[in-house]
């Protein structure tokens, strides 16, 4: 007896979708909470518990700060909505003519940053 299997490619629904989006979040969360640990274990070894650890962590102070607030924060919560609203409501090149806009001039005010962060820092 042969029995033949077609395999049928059905859509997913969105709850599919939203399940398989957080876990990939879910995933990448855990992976970069595992590297980080790894990186402390490696400043640890490095540094020890001296004063150069103590400058070090200063140093990133800033740069963390910045992250948080462009990568982690209002700019992700406030760009989100807009882009899915101009995806939905425009075109898809819109919303990614938006995207490059926005990514753009992040670029130009972190490379304003960076030139002045140098430039100050050199009497330290």
């Amino acid at each position: 007896m042969s029995t033949n299997f077609v395999e049928v490619d059905t859509p997913r629904t969105e709850k599919e979708k939203v399940s398989r989006a957080a876990g990939t979040v879910g995933f990448y969360t855990l992976l970069s909470r595992i590297l980080g640990l790894v990186r402390d274990v490696v400043v640890a070894y490095f540094f020890g518990s001296k004063m150069a650890a103590d400058a070090f962590f200063v140093a990133f102070r800033i740069p963390n700060l910045l992250r948080r607030f462009f990568a982690e924060g209002s700019l992700t919560i406030a760009f989100i909505p807009v882009f899915t609203e101009t995806l939905t409501q425009k075109s898809k090149q819109d919303a990614f003519e938006l995207a490059r806009a926005v990514l753009t001039l992040l670029s130009l005010l972190l490379a304003v940053v960076t030139i002045l962060g140098v430039l100050l820092s050199r009497g330290l």
